[in-house]
């Protein structure tokens, strides 16, 4: 018996996912109203007396009181699936809110422990993401990622923290990896949970004799048929929305990874956040105005852009006024991600330069690697080129960039001359009320940090489209 209950949740779980909700829907509420149809039919013809009997009378007697006894079992049920559906939507927030806070900690660390942390965390969001909710479909959870977490675990391991902060924020990020821990074995408990079998039982031999019950031998032929058709449709639907939400990782209506892709984890996702054009969407060229200000980048943060005279830098001398650059002026940009900086000029209606991050150099393939493994690994510079252009939608002008590792393609020693789509920024007010500049990036552009800038190249870069190719 538990052998065959097992099999049919498997079967269960089989038909949400090989099949849409439309088509699951059609066949079972189909299926069912076909079947009351077929057993009216067969009732009239091999009972056709049956009006004249006593089946009418303590059909009613029996009517009332188990409608009611039936409809309070449906509805515990719905409630139940309901609020299992509730607790895997909160759940899956709440495990991503715990991973972008340990992320947001690791800010505390050097440069090259928040570069391999955030790695680690890196791929373990996307070991859920591509592995694991394919894997709750069924109740399983993924190989993939019991492995990635336990390397997230490794590193904070192996970290030294230095001083006071580090010290606290150390201990912060052990809770609240331990947290993202307990969150995940909770969204795989529910994705392996189930009915009670005694309720499923109950409701499935509940809508046959609620059926048979409610069959009405005094009507019409034609109102009878009318009559049993729409109740096993409405009962048969009801039911079907128990076995849907039962499930709350499987099938078309099912829990979204979305936010594992949002806030401080967007960073993670620049390739598939990227843009994407839309109907009315036009390409126009770049102008001073459109880019000097702040903006927003889903994958690298904050970014505040100031335009400079010609042969000035920001140690020494004082940015333009808003709506006074031009276009052959100087650039600086800084934004939070691994602190970095960019540098470049307009040409062509595009903005093509120089970007960097801390730290200055980065392991080759940037691979989590353990002890003298990790010390042996080549270095490359953590530093290459960019490019923007600009969109118009709806009255507003959007940035859509990519970069890649080096100054050109052919540099990039990384990626394998990939360039990188993702880097798109969305303006933080408007041109008439602009948003203040952030006082912590503000700051990066009064003192010396930008010792750490690249040139402004005075060349142009390569073209770079940013419909994701070099050219």
């Amino acid at each position: 018996m538990g052998a065959d209950l097992a099999g049919a949740k498997l079967m269960e779980r089989a038909i949400l996912n090989e099949f849409s909700t439309m088509q699951i829907v059609v066949l079972s509420v189909g299926g069912m109203v076909l079947l009351a149809l077929a057993g009216v039919l067969i009732a009239r013809r091999a009972f056709p007396d049956l009006a004249q009997s006593r089946f009418a009378e303590v059909a009613d007697g029996l009517r009332v009181v188990y409608e009611l006894i039936f409809a309070l079992i449906l509805a515990f049920v719905i409630a139940a699936v309901l609020d299992t559906m509730s607790d895997a939507e909160g759940t899956v927030a709440d495990e991503a809110t715990q991973i972008a806070q340990l992320e947001r900690v690791n800010d505390a660390f050097d440069d090259d422990d928040k570069l391999h942390l955030n790695d680690a965390l890196h791929a373990y969001v996307h070991a859920l993401v591509d592995h694991e909710w394919k894997a709750m479909k069924d109740g399983k959870e993924s190989p993939a990622a019991t492995a990635a977490l336990e390397a997230v675990y490794v590193e904070y391991r192996d970290l030294d923290p230095k001083g006071a902060v580090q010290e606290e924020s150390f201990s912060l990020a052990l809770s609240k990896l331990d947290d993202v821990a307990s969150e995940r074995r909770a969204r795989l408990n529910i994705a392996a949970a189930d009915l009670p079998t005694m309720l499923r039982v109950l409701v499935g031999i509940g809508i046959v004799l609620l059926l048979i019950l409610e069959y009405r031998p005094e009507l019409s032929s034609g109102a009878s048929l009318a009559f049993m058709g729409v109740l096993a449709a409405i009962v048969t639907s009801a039911y079907l929305l128990t076995l849907v939400l039962n499930y709350p990782f499987a099938g078309e209506i099912s829990v979204s990874n979305d936010p594992l892709k949002r806030d401080r984890l967007a960073s993670f996702w620049d390739r598939e956040l990227r843009y994407q054009p839309a109907d009315g969407d036009q390409r126009v060229a770049l102008k001073p105005s459109d880019l000097q200000g702040s903006w927003n980048s889903s994958a690298f943060g904050t970014l505040v852009m100031r335009c400079y005279e010609r042969g000035d830098t920001p140690m020494q001398d004082a940015p333009k006024g808003r709506g006074r650059c031009a276009d052959d002026d100087d650039w600086y940009g800084v934004y939070r991600y691994h602190d970095g900086v960019v540098t470049g000029r307009l040409a062509g209606g595009m903005f093509r330069g120089l970007w960097r991050e801390q730290p200055a150099t980065i392991d080759d393939g940037k691979s989590a690697l353990d002890g003298a493994a990790r010390d042996a690994r080549p270095q490359v510079a953590n530093r290459g080129a960019f490019a923007w252009r600009a969109v118009r939608r709806e009255g507003e002008t959007l940035i859509v960039g990519c970069w890649i590792y080096g100054s050109d393609a052919s540099s990039d020693p990384e990626m394998r001359h990939q360039v990188h789509p993702g880097w798109d920024l969305e303006p933080l007010g408007t041109r008439e009320r602009p948003v203040p500049e952030p006082r912590d990036l503000a700051d990066r552009f009064r003192f010396l940090r930008f010792r750490s800038a690249p040139r402004v190249p005075r060349t142009p870069q390569p073209v770079y489209d940013c419909a994701h190719r070099a050219s």
